[in-house]
């Protein structure tokens, strides 16, 4: 692989960067929104609680492969040289075997959860996922983020453009919908690169070296991302199994309002980590935390554009997501929560970025582990007590208790241990 030179970004470049990384993913997340909006109108609450589920199941599957593959993987391309010779092709070899296995997965859930050809169909669209997944990693890895954002566009585009046929035909089923994904994943697929597709069909060798990236870095990071989805999303889990699909239908309609947000802290994590990593190795804190610094604001304005528009749908025009079916208060009070994890997932975003970039993967997964538990307990004192929908309440302290402790961590590694070195 040829090292590339990377270059000081300037604030127009900078600009640049930003507003791919947050316009290619926020089209992703404006196409999800669109298909589940139209699932919505079209499924009975079972039917759209069992594909929203399987859904976070997928965005699950991305933290994981963030875990085991695209943030080792920018890791290891931060450094100049390769010091073990091959072991970059390796991590190709790991993602075409965890894609395998997530598919697999997703095929046992769906069927135990639903029934249907949709199930199928589905767990091939989850595995190219995670496919097409890394290789934006990697797009991004080696600093080439329009690649990346051109797949993410061209996913979406065809998604909506497919689903919206199938709609006007009135040919929109979940199996048609499943079908559906799984084309625009071929095709977003296809727009990562040549070089990219080839490494991943042709790069097949021994798993042998993952073991010291595995000690190094993904048990920990592995451990934070597990515990992590479970200070978000153990409402999700405990309400489908507890209550059934249908209970935790409202709350993945209010879901669908804080996407861009989500996925925006996702896609420019990817973006930073390189940047401020390189800045760490060469002993730049300063530019590491400025960046950081950057990284907040962004997201801040992603926070209240997201808020500005949620607030004015369900305002002005609730009769789009809110159906017969489904309670409107129930359905209000879902967003405003899902507002603030949202505000407190932005603060975390850029402290995790510093924490990643600097390799403190077992404090960060310590961090995760204690805010695990605030969210299982809050959301299950939540559910014996209150309808389903408060269950977010128990996400909500979790999510805090996780960005204050994230926030401590941060200031006790770049600022008091740069004293401590200074001193």
């Amino acid at each position: 692989m040829t090292d590339i030179a990377i270059s000081e970004p300037g604030r127009l470049a900078a600009l640049q960067r930003y507003a791919l990384a947050v316009f290619a993913p926020s089209s992703v997340s404006a196409a999800h929104l669109v298909v589940q909006l139209m699932l919505l109108a079209t499924l009975v609450p079972a039917e759209f609680g069992s594909f929203a589920f399987l859904m976070i199941l997928v965005q699950f599957g991305f933290g994981l492969s963030n875990a085991l593959l695209s943030t080792p993987y920018t890791v290891e391309i931060s450094s100049p040289v390769d010091p073990h010779g091959g072991r970059r092709t390796m991590f190709f070899t790991a993602s075409a075997v965890f894609a395998l296995v997530f598919g697999l997965c997703i095929y046992l859930v769906g069927a135990l959860i639903a029934e249907g050809r949709w199930i199928m169909p589905f767990s091939i669209f989850a595995a190219l996922a995670m496919i097409r997944w890394f290789g934006r990693a990697h797009n991004y890895a080696m600093l080439r983020p329009a690649l990346s954002g051109l797949s993410d566009i061209v996913y979406a585009a065809s998604l909506v453009m497919i689903i919206a046929s199938l709609a006007w035909g009135g040919a929109l089923t979940l199996e048609t919908t499943a079908l559906a994904f799984l084309v625009a994943t071929v095709l977003g697929c296809i727009c990562l690169g040549a070089d990219f597709i080839s490494r991943q069909i042709g790069s097949w060798t021994s798993l042998r070296a993952y073991r010291d990236i595995w000690q190094g870095q993904s048990r920990w990071t592995l451990l934070g991302v597990v515990t992590t989805e479970s200070t978000a999303n153990v409402h999700s889990y405990l309400v489908t199994l507890l209550a059934g699909p249908a209970a935790f239908a409202p709350m993945a309609a209010a879901a669908l309002f804080v996407r861009p947000v989500l996925l925006s802290v996702s896609s420019l994590s990817q973006l930073e980590i390189p940047i401020i990593g390189r800045a760490i190795a060469a002993g730049n804190i300063g530019k590491a935390t400025a960046t950081s610094r950057r990284f907040l604001h962004a997201l801040l304005a992603i926070w209240v554009v997201t808020a500005a528009l949620a607030y004015a749908v369900i305002t002005l025009i609730p009769s789009v997501i809110i159906k017969p079916a489904y309670s409107l208060g129930e359905v209000e009070l879902a967003v405003l929560i899902f507002l603030v994890i949202s505000l407190f997932q932005v603060w975390q975003g850029p402290n995790s970025a510093l924490l990643q970039a600097a390799r403190n993967f077992k404090p960060l997964s310590q961090v995760s582990v204690i805010s695990c538990g605030f969210s299982i307990a809050g959301a299950l004192i939540a559910l014996a007590f209150l309808p389903p929908v408060y269950s977010l309440l128990g996400i909500a302290v979790g999510q805090l208790v996780m960005a204050v402790l994230m926030k401590q961590l941060v200031r006790r590694t770049f600022v008091e241990g740069l004293k401590d070195a200074n001193g």
